[in-house]
């Protein structure tokens, strides 16, 4: 098996004895991975149909690795986990607004997980901003290539704060607004291979300036969005000469 880039970040994330979930696990292998590799005492794999699971049966089968039952379960997001089963939730691959959606349908349940690994393929910004609203601080951006992309994986951990504070289901207020680009492009991603943070802030880069000149040609005033779009210009400009030094 080929382990990727984006595995291994996932894996990375995973401190030895924590145990894991992994949601929308399809073939497994990052719980493969861990238990194999004795990184994870206990690992729980769930898939929206027992068609899904049956693919990370297989790769556990394959690798002669014999399961109790109860680490494959067939349900929706985490509703087959119970409080504080695990350690860590994995969630990988699916959209940022389908990883709120899933994280907020039980905040109380959420919130009895000391750690979450999460691999968002877009709207990584309003998962950020979930996350830090309902009790957990990010501890790490990465940043890998995926083939000609790359993609971005959230390690966040439950903070005190939620528990002595606000109560389990209270939410903090944000720092900065939820559309803020700092949700989207946050000054961590700067410690990741240089090469790839370059080439996605050029990217986003490209876009805004993009979106700049077709808003300057429009009949209709759009000096309010130019405004915005060109202070995230700078700051994006900003983040890259940081790196560039």
């Amino acid at each position: 098996m080929k382990i990727s880039d984006r595995i291994k970040a996932i894996c990375a994330a995973v401190t030895s004895g924590e145990t894991i979930a992994d949601i929308g696990t399809d073939h497994a292998y990052v719980p493969l991975i861990l238990y194999k590799n004795n990184v994870s005492p206990h690992v729980i794999m769930c898939d929206i149909s027992a068609d899904s699971l049956s693919k990370a049966k297989k790769s556990f089968t394959d690798a002669e690795i014999d399961m109790p039952e109860s680490s494959f379960r067939v349900g929706d997001g985490i509703d087959v986990i119970e409080k504080g089963e695990v350690d860590a939730l994995i969630i990988a691959g699916l959209g940022g607004v389908t990883i709120v959606d899933i994280l907020s349908n039980d905040i109380d349940k959420l919130q009895s997980f000391k750690k979450l690994i999460l691999q968002p393929r877009n709207n990584s910004g309003p998962l950020r901003s979930f996350l830090y609203r309902y009790g957990f601080d990010i501890t790490d951006n990465k940043l890998v290539k995926e083939g000609k992309f790359s993609c971005e994986v959230i390690v966040a951990v439950r903070t005190s704060i939620i528990n002595s504070e606000y109560g389990l289901s209270s939410a903090r207020e944000l720092p900065y607004k939820d559309t803020d680009i700092r949700w989207r492009y946050p000054e961590g991603i700067i410690n990741n291979d240089a090469s790839v943070v370059s080439k996605r802030l050029g990217h986003a880069i490209d876009n805004h300036i993009e979106e700049i000149e077709n808003l300057r040609r429009a009949y209709i005033d759009q000096s309010d969005r130019i405004r915005m779009l060109e202070m995230e210009l700078k700051y994006l400009y900003d983040l890259l000469g940081e790196i560039n030094g």
